[in-house]
């Protein structure tokens, strides 16, 4: 069963075995990846606009920023993990 699957049927309430556990995973998927889109946002944003030269700082602030996006969506993969669980 695939996730947009799991999501269908788990707002139908049909085959359901952990309902509270599939609303909650349901709204951490959407806010986790939010987060995530939003960070890589900021990010190329904050490329963009900026004079500077490229130093190495700043190299360093991208890998940080894109391994914390890369971390909220990896808690997104785990919350439709968890939402495919929910049924029987």
């Amino acid at each position: 069963m695939g996730l947009i699957e799991a999501i269908l049927l788990g707002i139908q309430f049909k085959r359901l075995q952990k309902p509270l556990v599939f609303f909650f995973m349901l709204i951490s998927l959407v806010v986790f990846g939010i987060f995530g889109v939003g960070i890589i946002g900021a990010l190329v944003t904050e490329l963009a606009s900026t004079e500077k030269e490229f130093t190495f700082q700043l190299a360093g602030a991208s890998f940080g920023m894109l391994a914390i996006s890369g971390m909220f969506f990896g808690m997104a993969w785990v919350c439709g993990y968890f939402i495919k669980r929910c049924f029987e």
